[in-house]
């Protein structure tokens, strides 16, 4: 690549204030609560540009200008808990994970949305799916703004050089056991000597989990059982595992540095050089694959939900707004929340930046669809399981577990090992 490209860099390109105007006029707004005049604070992602350009409407429509703080993803975490610690606000309504939901939870510190979901949401069409992070224990307390999880991408230029269907991937999550299908369709594109890979993917650190979910989920297995016990040792988990194993040790179809790429953009300049051809990584791949000038498949990358086993799975990476406990004007951050949720906006959103509504109708929208192609494929893998094992220790589990993945992935342990020995450890740290 001549260029280095980033996720931040690529969505910054995008957006139309004028649209998103044009939109809000066509629509209007309509809500069902009472309208809460008070002071209004946010904290959101500073990513999140879409959310800060509803302020203006939002003082329009109800007489006062929500004050707004960012953070970044990687500091969201120290800053909510050390605040809470504290019982302090940092905002009425507030940008979480999903990793982060059931942690606090289950601390106390968010407030139950499950009547807003049911009463709001439900009805609106919310991609029913996006809300398995948000619950914990049987309440909702999130309510997901933004969606999206790994897809598959493929090389339709080295399919087609192989005499290979290059549109048949797009089916393949509709396929029981596809996954062996593009294993094999893998074997065909396959030419190391030549530096062509059939499949690339990111393993190192806690990246594993990713795939390693999405197979385990695929085969009918989960990370944890209805009592938040893990349970990813069972023999769907140990079959997942071994087919991860095998792509990079018995098939050697996999870039043998996969285990090495600790991020997307570690895996991605092969992918975008031409060099290789799946990538299982996250939906905004295909536009810069597909659209950037220094791209070896403009035109020609392929995106689709993940292949199937028993059915097509994937892990939810999608972001939420939630209401604290300590916020000092709850009904403001919910009314923020619904304003931002309804379908008016969320069409703005999908329509004037990259980052997917979680409105069913939102996503079929002909203006969302415009500008995010590949909103359908994001429809539809929240048709499949997306659980991502959602327990208030989650991260300290998924580190357990990737460790124990990484150490069967370079044949130091088989997958049968790693995985009961996952599970011994992380029974251990919760006793």
């Amino acid at each position: 690549m001549s260029k280095k490209i980033t996720r931040r860099k690529f969505i910054n390109k995008t957006g139309s204030a004028a649209l998103a105007g044009a939109l809000v006029s066509q629509f209007g707004y309509n809500f069902a609560l009472a309208a809460n005049k008070d002071p209004v604070s946010l904290l959101l992602g500073s990513h999140m540009d879409y959310l800060q350009a509803l302020a203006p409407k939002y003082s329009e429509k109800f007489g006062v200008t929500p004050s707004i703080e960012t953070v970044t993803t990687p500091d969201l975490s120290v800053k909510l808990n050390s605040a809470y610690i504290a019982r302090k606000s940092v905002g009425d309504a507030i940008f979480v994970t999903a990793s982060e939901i059931a942690g606090l939870a289950d601390k106390g510190w968010l407030h139950d949305l499950t009547d807003f979901v049911d009463s709001n949401l439900r009805p609106n069409g919310v991609m029913e799916n996006s809300l398995t992070a948000a619950t914990y224990k049987g309440k909702i307390y999130a309510a997901p703004i933004t969606i999206g999880c790994p897809v598959l991408h493929w090389n339709k230029n080295l399919l087609k050089s192989a005499g290979l269907d290059t549109e048949a991937p797009a089916d393949w999550h509709k396929t029981k056991n596809s996954w062996n299908t593009m294993i094999e369709y893998a074997k065909e594109i396959n030419d190391p000597d030549n530096d062509i890979y059939g499949i690339v993917d990111a393993w190192a650190g806690t990246h594993s989990f990713w795939t390693f979910g999405a197979l385990l989920q695929a085969n009918g297995g989960s990370f944890l059982n209805s009592s938040l016990d893990p349970v990813m040792n069972s023999d769907a988990g140990i079959e997942a595992l071994n087919i991860m194993i095998d792509l990079l040790h018995k098939d050697k179809i996999i870039d043998p540095a996969t285990p090495t790429y600790t991020w997307v953009f570690d895996a991605f300049p092969s992918y975008n050089a031409g060099n290789r051809g799946f990538f299982l990584s996250w939906p905004f791949i295909s536009g810069i694959a597909n659209h950037s000038e220094d791209s070896a498949v403009q035109g020609m990358s392929g995106i689709a939900p993940l292949p199937a086993l028993q059915s097509s799975a994937s892990v939810d990476g999608s972001e939420f707004l939630a209401i604290p406990k300590y916020s000092d004007n709850p009904e403001g951050g919910k009314q923020f929340i619904e304003f931002a949720l309804s379908l008016e906006n969320q069409i703005v959103q999908g329509s004037t930046s990259p980052w997917a509504p979680s409105l069913d109708p939102a996503l079929g929208h002909a203006d969302v669809v415009k500008n995010i192609p590949f909103a359908g494929v994001i429809r539809d893998s929240y048709l499949y399981p997306v659980d991502g094992g959602f327990s208030a220790d989650r991260n300290q589990w998924v580190e357990i577990l990737s460790n124990e993945v990484s150490l069967a992935i370079s044949q130091k342990k088989n997958a049968k090992d790693a995985l009961n020995d996952a599970v011994n450890q992380i029974n251990a740290s919760r006793s």
